[in-house]
């Protein structure tokens, strides 16, 4: 449930994005306030404190959250840019490639054991990803251009390990407590970022931003707090539980392009959406 929980919200941050083109919403103020959005959320609906969370970041996983925080919003603002320059397709699949890091370190690290079914799951998950994806057009402007997928594969990979490394040092720590740190060092940076962008008259602060900000930040709260949860649960272990995650959100938030946006999808993505359901059934049973 929780597994599930957290790919329909990830799968719903994917749906309020799409609205922010017809609305003309500044991705980067959107982002900054649907972080802050996330802490609040956070708060509201755990039982942690400011002094409770100051006491949390002092314990062996807080230094993990402050890295995240940092990463989230670079690595995001990343993929932004590699769809913009090289094709929204790049930008989705160097993402989820950065499925591999946890994987590996779930076998090498954590001791999950391995087997055929469960290896040809995980290959299938990712070739299933290259076929969902809409082809689109690639241009590149320039090399220095062509670090930025590798960066978001990276960046990606280190986010979802990481998410891991801290749920096993967690003892007893309510799941709510690293996702509002995490999310609160990037409020810290996206709040920075504004500020700079506001000073040089790059932008304008606008009302409808804060707005899609908050929309935003609800299910990206969530998707974070269950993903936790999940991890947290006998039912899946590790190396099956990102692999799902990953393809789910892809099958997810084309199925929801094609209900709510209308979209219509190719052969090849027919084929992704079946692949990948054989891929989750594979890594079910192969765990």
């Amino acid at each position: 449930m929780f597994l599930l929980l957290s790919i329909l919200c990830s799968s719903l941050i994917n749906v309020v994005f799409k609205y922010f083109p017809k609305y003309q919403v500044d991705n980067q103020q959107a982002i900054m306030v649907n972080y802050w959005t996330c802490v609040i959320v956070g708060l509201l609906t755990s039982n942690n404190s400011v002094h409770s969370l100051s006491t949390n970041f002092q314990s062996s996983w807080g230094v993990y959250t402050m890295i995240l925080g940092i990463l989230f919003i670079t690595v995001f603002i990343s993929m932004a840019v590699t769809a913009q320059k090289m094709g929204i397709s790049v930008s989705v699949i160097a993402a989820k490639m950065g499925v591999v890091f946890p994987v590996v370190f779930a076998f090498v690290a954590l001791n999950d054991p391995i087997n055929a079914l469960l290896i040809f799951g995980i290959l299938l998950s990712i070739i299933s990803v290259f076929f969902v994806s809409n082809k689109s057009h690639i241009g590149l402007t320039g090399k220095s251009y062509l670090l930025l997928p590798l960066f978001v594969l990276v960046g990606s990979g280190i986010i979802d390990t990481s998410l891991k490394v801290i749920e096993l040092q967690l003892e007893g720590v309510s799941a709510s407590a690293p996702t509002i740190l995490i999310f609160f060092f990037a409020a810290i940076l996206g709040t920075v970022y504004t500020v700079f962008r506001l000073l040089r008259k790059q932008t304008d602060f606008v009302l409808k931003n804060v707005i899609a900000g908050i929309v935003l930040g609800i299910p990206n709260y969530f998707s974070i707090y269950f993903l936790f949860l999940a991890l947290q649960s006998n039912l899946f272990k590790t190396s099956q539980v990102y692999p799902i995650n990953n393809i789910g959100i892809v099958v997810a938030s084309t199925l929801f392009s094609i209900l709510i946006f209308k979209e219509s999808l190719s052969k090849r993505n027919w084929t992704g959406i079946a692949l990948a359901v054989v891929a989750i059934i594979l890594i079910s049973i192969g765990g």
